[in-house]
């Protein structure tokens, strides 16, 4: 299915019965890194996948700012009329979600975000000055967009007022103590470490977040 957004149409796909459940995939990737998670899911929720603009399925090109990002879902949220629902984000996704829920207090009824840093500090140098920085010197818009713009402040994160789930694997190039630092600024957030999990595998085409899901957003 497809809906015209903030100018642009997206594609998405809408499974199940129930609560309505967010998924929003991160940058370089679409909607298809859910294919595994979504039938379990769907027999609980009603899960809406979004390819964002320029990704999958949809029309233009990649966002040249996270804000665009943060409208497109918000009139895809608001158009649908699926306000307070459950959303789980992952990367991008996952601080598109963050930034949302700091500006709307009632867009989602609970948060999870997985693989997310708030700020340039919560990379690993190794993925910074490998595959980050070749990305941006290719002119990668994702990649740019995620390296340069500004992310969340401590206050827009005081800001998050909705039980917030904050995951990270054990390996993953996002920093585990930098997950855990934004995790208790958020008054009722928690961090989730996946043991022996790099960045991609436990959410990536992985049904390894699906219990996580199930138990949080009862």
């Amino acid at each position: 299915m497809k809906i015209k957004v903030n100018g642009v149409e997206l594609y998405y796909h809408k499974l199940g019965k129930g609560a309505p459940l967010l998924l929003l995939h991160g940058h370089h990737l679409d909607g298809g890194m859910f294919d595994k998670i979504v039938p379990p899911l769907s027999l609980y929720y009603t899960v809406y996948v979004i390819d964002m603009r320029g990704h999958g399925l949809s029309e233009g090109d990649s966002a040249e700012h996270y804000h665009v990002e943060t409208e497109d879902v918000h009139q895809f949220i608001e158009k649908l009329g699926i306000e307070g629902c459950y959303c789980f984000g992952f990367d991008a996704g996952g601080l598109i979600a963050l930034m949302l829920a700091s500006e709307y207090p009632t867009i989602f009824k609970k948060l999870i975000v997985a693989g997310v840093f708030v700020n340039g500090a919560g990379i690993r140098p190794y993925h910074y000055l490998t595959e980050g920085f070749s990305r941006f010197l290719r002119l990668d818009r994702d990649s740019r967009v995620e390296l340069t713009e500004n992310f969340m402040s401590e206050d827009s994160l005081k800001k998050i007022q909705i039980p917030t789930l904050c995951v990270v694997g054990e390996k993953d190039w996002v920093k585990v103590e930098h997950v855990r630092w934004y995790s208790q600024i958020i008054p009722h957030g928690r961090l989730i470490l996946m043991p022996r999990q790099t960045h991609n595998s436990y959410a990536v085409k992985s049904l390894k977040m699906l219990d996580l899901i199930k138990d949080f957003c009862k």
